[in-house]
């Protein structure tokens, strides 16, 4: 069974930089396993990536991930690089 785990307070340098350097209004980071789950919102976009460096991610993990984190059925985009181990998705808000 998967667990989306909270972990932002592990990672608030990187949530800094991310509100600093960007329109970001919102950003979270899950844990997946060995897999990395940074979930941000602005304005009219919500924006998952997700990275693992040691192994593709999965797509039941992708699924698994949209499913818990974007509440609605809502049309998104999935760009995937060529190793498997980025997955960025982006909906609108």
């Amino acid at each position: 069974m998967m667990h989306l785990i909270d972990v932002t307070n592990s990672y608030r340098d990187l949530v800094q930089r991310q509100l600093a350097a960007t329109n970001s209004q919102f950003v979270k980071v899950y844990s997946l396993g060995n897999t990395t789950v940074v979930y941000s919102e602005t304005a009219d976009k919500i924006e998952i990536v997700m990275e693992n460096h040691k192994r593709p991610i999965r797509q039941d993990e992708v699924e698994f991930v949209i499913k818990r984190l974007i509440h609605e059925d809502r049309i998104y985009d999935i760009t995937v690089d060529k190793s498997r181990k980025i997955i960025s998705i982006t909906c609108d808000r």
